[in-house]
């Protein structure tokens, strides 16, 4: 029975740090604005308002546009970064390149996970001068492709190295060349990894605030990006933050509602040999 309230205790614990800023960013959302500076202001409001969402949909905020830009900005990353990161990661699983190359690949692209990205954020900002590319989509999704890729190589590395050989082999036995047994035997095998894959890049590129906002600062501009412009020279609008922070977490904890299960699987599977 102690180790049963332990475990409870433990797992209130967790929840309650997990869920405490979403739940304080809820209530502020809908909390007087007399009360965000106030030191009798209490944990929940004395009454609710849904004032400052009804101004970040006002027409003028432009926030449809912003939503829009984020959905097809993360589906175009998600699909791209998981379609090359399975290639790569399942041609350094197969390949036995000389001089370990395959090793420095790997390293190569672990490398790439590990600088801050705030060191390349103005050399990526001249490139796409350069070529004529800021403020578009194209921009936003070539440099969340560049952060998720490493991500997802990673991740289905292991998962590739861990795939029966035999499976491959009868069917090069049987005819089937590498493009086809990629496509028609790996891939399905694989489904488990590439949804975990698919929705984590999800993650990450909805979230992401640096490189978006470095080469999009206003026609492709995300949701992530829209939040900073509360913060004025007048003073933080803690209202219409909070309430398009809750705009944007909202699809995900959604999202991560009816795909947790499949993540769960995806990130498991291959663990365990047997």
């Amino acid at each position: 029975m102690i180790g049963r309230l332990l475990k409870a205790l433990l797992i209130l614990i967790a929840l309650a740090v997990a869920l405490g800023p979403f739940v304080v960013l809820v209530l502020n959302s809908i909390r007087p604005s007399d009360e965000f500076l106030s030191a009798s202001a209490g944990f929940l409001p004395s009454e609710a308002t849904f004032e400052y969402y009804a101004a970040i949909f006002d027409p003028d905020e432009s926030t449809l546009r912003y939503l829009v830009n984020s959905l097809i900005i993360t589906t175009a990353t998600t699909v791209i970064a998981v379609a090359f990161g399975a290639l790569a990661a399942y041609s350094l699983a197969r390949l036995r390149l000389p001089f370990k190359l395959s090793l420095v690949i790997g390293l190569a692209f672990l490398v790439v996970r590990f600088y801050p990205k705030i060191t390349v954020a103005l050399p990526y900002y001249l490139m796409m001068r350069e070529v004529g590319l800021l403020d578009t989509h194209l921009a936003v999704i070539l440099a969340h492709v560049s952060i998720t890729v490493p991500f997802v190589v990673w991740l289905l590395l292991g998962f590739f190295e861990e795939l029966p050989r035999e499976i491959e082999l009868s069917a090069m036995l049987d005819g089937c060349g590498p493009v086809r047994r990629f496509i028609k035997i790996v891939l399905p095998l694989s489904a488990p990894a590439l949804g975990a894959a698919a929705v984590l890049t999800a993650f990450l590129s909805w979230n992401e605030f640096l490189m978006a906002s470095t080469v999009a600062p206003n026609f492709a501009k995300t949701l992530p990006v829209r939040v900073s412009g509360f913060i004025t020279d007048k003073g933080i609008q803690w209202g219409n933050m909070s309430a398009m922070g809750t705009v944007i977490v909202a699809p995900v904890v959604i999202f991560a509602l009816f795909t947790q299960r499949y993540l769960a699987r995806g990130l498991t599977v291959g663990a365990v040999k047997g």
